[in-house]
């Protein structure tokens, strides 16, 4: 869970980010502007070394950017450096933090200053100062369409760092997401998150250990999977396994109404049909999803999946879309070809077998 998001508005978008819930789909311009941002830190740790400051931006152990973590190591960032020997107070240390900013949003900054104008930015300070027992940042934040420069010292608030910090550790204690920040899909706030599909599209969660019943937050920044006892590392994490069972608070339309250690059960919320999700067989309550298919399937296709499942009972779904008039077969792994059906009788055989003769033997001819 990173120092950078914990500030932020939504309490239950930085549980989804830290739970890997749905992965961040970032366009070319976007994935630019992250590169720029990157660019300017060293930029800005030049200019400060220039003028005869001392600047540490990377771990003399590692190599690395300097790193903080808490709350069991499922907390914490790096840092853009830390530095001593700057003007306004030459023998004090203090944290580095570099921003960009359009000139919108650096109009705001100068105007209503960090905290105002970026409480996460002023969070993220908070954090880092704390769990490195510095008093005072220096914000550094660069126009990026005029190259304007500002700066601001900012000095520790003991309250507001405690504030993160229980914040932080409440989220990773908790076991199921926080309430929605609004229930309006046209929020403001919503329409710019990541997370819009699963909280107001309704579409389930990605498969990963992160998502799944069977894990759950230890000590070192590891995760225990109760199912296999083991601590899976990030790929694992990542990958998860086939008896992922997901959170039932992450299908967003199903009603859990019966569950066993490696199954769940499920009403739709809104059609009333019945599903599993997991690998055994429950007959009673329906078909079985694996939670990859529940992500791959939205809410409004799922009866029609169903019905599906039920003729070609070894179909999986791969993907699907609400914009579809009905189900594509090309989002079916299973080739419609492939799929077992009841054997035709020997004579139903024998005239097909006598029609596929007599086609080749008008092909020779051809020939």
């Amino acid at each position: 869970m990173g120092a950078s998001l914990i500030g932020h508005q939504c309490r239950r978008s930085v549980w989804l980010t830290w739970r890997w819930v749905m992965k961040p789909e970032f366009s070319g311009r976007i994935l630019r502007l992250f590169n720029r941002g990157q660019r300017e830190e060293q930029l800005f740790v030049e200019e400060l070394r220039g003028i005869g400051a001392t600047v540490w931006d990377k771990d003399p152990e590692t190599g690395d950017q300097i790193r903080v973590s808490a709350c069991k190591g499922h907390f914490g960032g790096s840092l853009d450096g830390i530095a001593k020997g700057l003007p306004e107070a030459p023998k004090s240390t203090a944290v580095l933090e570099f921003k960009t900013h359009s000139s919108k949003s650096f109009a705001d900054l100068v105007k209503h200053k960090v905290q105002a104008s970026k409480p996460q930015h002023y969070s993220q300070m908070m954090v880092y100062m704390g769990l490195m027992v510095i008093d005072r940042a220096l914000y550094m934040a660069v126009n990026k369409d005029t190259d304007e420069l500002y700066t601001e010292w900012v000095h520790f608030d003991a309250g507001h760092f405690n504030a993160m910090m229980e914040r932080a550790e409440e989220l990773i204690e908790m076991n199921v997401p926080p309430v929605k920040f609004s229930d309006d899909p046209a929020n403001y706030v919503c329409k710019q998150c990541n997370f819009w599909k699963h909280c107001h599209g309704a579409q389930a969660a990605e498969a990963n250990c992160r998502t799944c019943c069977h894990s759950s937050p230890v000590e070192d920044s590891a995760w225990h999977c109760q199912k296999h006892d083991g601590k899976p590392d990030l790929k694992v994490q990542a990958d998860g396994c086939n008896d992922h069972l997901m959170i039932p608070a992450l299908v967003p339309y199903g009603e859990p109404i019966d569950g066993g250690q490696s199954w769940v059960a499920y009403k739709h919320r809104d059609n009333g049909v019945l599903f599993v999700n997991g690998p055994e067989n429950c007959s009673d309550y329906g078909p079985i999803f694996s939670s990859k298919e529940l992500h791959n399937c939205p809410s409004d296709l799922i009866a029609d999946v169903i019905n599906i499942k039920q003729e070609f009972p070894v179909s999986k779904v791969t993907s699907g879309s609400v914009n579809a008039p009905g189900m594509d077969w090309d989002s079916i792994c299973t080739h419609p070809d492939d799929l077992p059906v009841q054997p035709d009788p020997p004579a139903k055989r024998a005239a097909r077998e006598k029609i596929r003769s007599a086609v080749k033997a008008m092909e020779a001819l051809k020939k």
